[in-house]
């Protein structure tokens, strides 16, 4: 009897706690002691050494032609024949799995590599890892400038 007479207060009280915490936001925290007339406003007071550094940011960004991301390397080569192999490699992969993006690519001095995939994350690259290790067992994670998805397909 007790306990289902003090669940039913608390029931009917609970609300009355939540309600009075709705008026403690953030505009309401930065315009306090402001009059009505400066209200809602944001000034902000910065060194102009940091747009600077801002705007290098963006224009590193946009010279990579991607975003950093994770891919998975299943072949590295860099003997005579590497060349060939790495063709059957991938056409090997695009037969196995036909939904993820190949690529091969050639980095000096003589390095052919075929990197599968195209992943935000290393946990979102770790799920289909497993799968693609039991076909090419040295496979392996590594990070990469990845194609950027355009999410409002």
């Amino acid at each position: 009897m007790k306990q289902s007479l003090l669940v039913t207060v608390l029931f009917f009280l609970l609300p009355l706690f939540v309600a009075a915490q709705e008026g403690l936001g953030i505009e309401d925290l930065m315009n306090e002691g402001r009059p009505r007339y400066v209200a809602e406003r944001l000034i902000i007071v910065q060194d102009p050494a940091i747009d600077t550094l801002v705007n290098r940011h963006i224009i590193a960004n946009a010279s990579k032609d991607g975003v950093d991301g994770w891919r998975i390397q299943i072949y590295r080569g860099g003997h005579r024949t590497a060349n060939e192999d790495s063709n059957k490699v991938r056409a090997m992969f695009m037969e196995d799995f036909p939904n993820i993006p190949t690529y091969r690519t050639f980095d000096r001095p003589n390095w052919f590599k075929v990197k599968v995939g195209d992943y935000r994350t290393r946990e979102e690259a770790a799920t289909v890892f497993f799968d693609i290790v039991a076909k090419y067992p040295d496979a392996y994670l590594i990070r990469d400038v990845i194609g950027f998805k355009n999410l409002a397909k």
